[in-house]
Formats: structure tokens, sequence, C-alpha cells
């Protein structure tokens, strides 16, 4: 109440906390048997995990990939508290810890590029969104994995089955037929963490574009039992930090990439080297892949100049630029 303004925040200490709740409309039922709202205790409790079990963030970071090598990873401590304390807490993380920035001197141009591998609107939208549209039923936290060349926010339930497949595939905005935690998000709007409307994605894509980066991409399993949003790095922090990942430098790229990545780029390049157009299936069959890896590799030889896709969001096809 503080951060937004309220007047009644001033009053809390006069009046007590029962009779603030019941002026937001936070309490139900008849004057002598009341019940809190969900949302209260999402919004000012400090341990809502007593309430709504895993109720917190779990963050992973696998320096060398959750594929390639799983065993070397770091368990960062969970974080606890309201969801407003928790939004705060992870973005002061990734911020002091995985958020950097690096500056490109552009030829013939006075100012500089500054670039950041995550822009932090991208990631704070994607987390605001996690809780958002978390189920507090369920029996899961909102789970971030830190990957050499992605971030992957999940949260459960998946995506409303309102909601197309070809929808999420597109990846501009989704529109369900209501929303989990309406209250929740009333909220959030007055702290300014969500305009409403459906504009979540639609945020990130922007915030990821105008810093130069991969768009984000979004899956749910046939069950919509989880979603999962991945966030590409830019290209430029694959490299060495004294070192600029321009369009073409493919060569550059793979000095930085596992053994096994570059093996899947060289199977890649040698079964598309017939000039041919080839569907993701094909070449996901080729590699041993499943569709949703194979895209991603597809997507990240575009980046590089190798490929160029048809165009299409269906019936993609894939041949070498």
């Amino acid at each position: 109440m503080r951060k937004t303004g309220s007047k009644l925040a001033k009053q809390v200490r006069e009046r007590g906390a029962e009779e603030i709740l019941n002026d937001m409309q936070l309490l139900v039922g008849p004057p002598e048997l009341r019940y809190i709202q969900n949302v209260a205790i999402m919004m000012f409790c400090e341990h809502p995990e007593k309430f709504f079990g895993y109720t917190y963030v779990q963050m992973t970071s696998f320096p060398k990939g959750s594929v390639e090598n799983p065993s070397i990873s770091e368990d960062f401590p969970n974080i606890t508290g309201s969801v407003l304390q928790m939004i705060q807490a992870t973005m002061e993380r990734f911020r002091n810890l995985i958020i950097r920035e690096k500056v490109i001197k552009v030829p013939n141009q006075m100012e500089a590029l500054r670039i950041f591998n995550y822009p932090y609107q991208a990631i704070e939208e994607a987390v605001v969104n996690a809780f958002y549209h978390r189920d507090y039923m369920s029996f899961e936290p909102v789970t971030i994995e830190i990957e050499p060349d992605c971030i992957n926010i999940m949260n459960f339930p998946g995506i409303d089955r309102s909601i197309s497949e070809k929808t999420i595939a597109e990846g501009k905005r989704f529109v369900s037929r209501y929303y989990r935690n309406r209250r929740l998000g009333e909220f959030l709007k007055e702290l300014d963490l969500s305009e409403g409307h459906s504009s979540g994605i639609p945020t990130i894509q922007e915030e990821l574009e105008k810093n130069g980066s991969p768009r984000a991409e979004f899956f749910t399993d046939e069950d919509r039992r989880a979603m999962r949003i991945r966030i590409p790095i830019h290209l430029a922090f694959l490299e060495a930090d004294d070192e600029v990942l321009l369009p073409d430098s493919y060569e550059k790229a793979t000095k930085k990439s596992s053994k096994k990545k570059i093996e899947q780029y060289e199977k890649i390049l040698k079964l598309l080297n017939d000039g041919e157009w080839h569907k993701t299936v094909e070449i996901a069959d080729n590699l041993g892949l499943k569709d949703t890896r194979t895209k991603e590799l597809l997507k990240e030889l575009i980046a590089l100049d190798k490929l160029i896709d048809n165009g299409k969001t269906k019936g993609k096809l894939y041949r070498l630029k």
C-alpha cells in the first residue's frame, strides 16, 4: 500500500488490519465468521507457502547446459515471501548475478551500441507472468533454469486450452477466455508490474527486439500441465568478452559451443547441403532429436546466417542460405 501511495497505509495502526482488509474487499463472510481472500494472503503474507504449498521460486544454473552436462549445476537459495517480495527478490538476483551489459563501438558512429545478454524488462515481464498465471493450489514452484544460451521460466499449469497450438508457436499474443487470478492481476497492475489486456507476451517480444535479441519461445505439453518460456541470450554474449558476434561469425560462435552442439550444427548443414527445402520433422529424425530442440538449433543457424526459412508459421521449411 505504501508503494502505491494508498492513504490506507497510514491507517493500518489506527484502525487495525481487519478493518483495512474489509475496506479493500478482501474479507468475505458474516461479521461473526470472516474469511480472508486468497489474494490478500498472496500479496500481504510473508509466508504464503503455509497456505499454498510450494509457493516459492526455485532457481538453478547449468553452466555447461542441462542436456550437455546436467551433473554440473548450481542451486540458488529458494526465494520466498509475498508475491511482490518474490518478484522483487527474483529480479534483484537477475540484476546482480545474471544480467550483463556489453558496449560495442560502431564504425563511423559517435554513439556506441549498448546491449544486454537479457533485457531486464523482458525478464521481469516473464517472471510476473509466471506468478500471475500460476495455479496456487498446485504443488509446484515457479522454476527458473539458467542455461549457457537461454533462460527457461516454468510455471504450472500450462497455457489455457482456448489458446491454439498455432498461436503458441507464433508467440505473439495469447488471449485467454478467462484470467486465473484476476484480483492478483489488479494488484500487480497497481504496482506497475502488469498492464493486463494480454500485453505480457507482446511486451517480452518487443523488449527482446529492441535489444537485438532473438524472439522468446513458448512451450506446453499436450495436457497443458505446465508452461515454459525460453528467452534466448543475445548472440553477442556467446562470444568472449573482447569479441563481438556478427551475423556471419559462425566460426566464432562454434568456438564457444559444446562439441555436441557443433556436431548437431554440422549434421544439419550436411543434410541441407543439397539446396532443397526440408521439414523440421525430417531434420529432427536425422538428428535423433525432438522437434522442439531441433527448432532451437535451426533458429540459431538462421541467426548465424547459415540457413533461411520459407517465412511460414505452419509448414515451415528450411534450406541453406
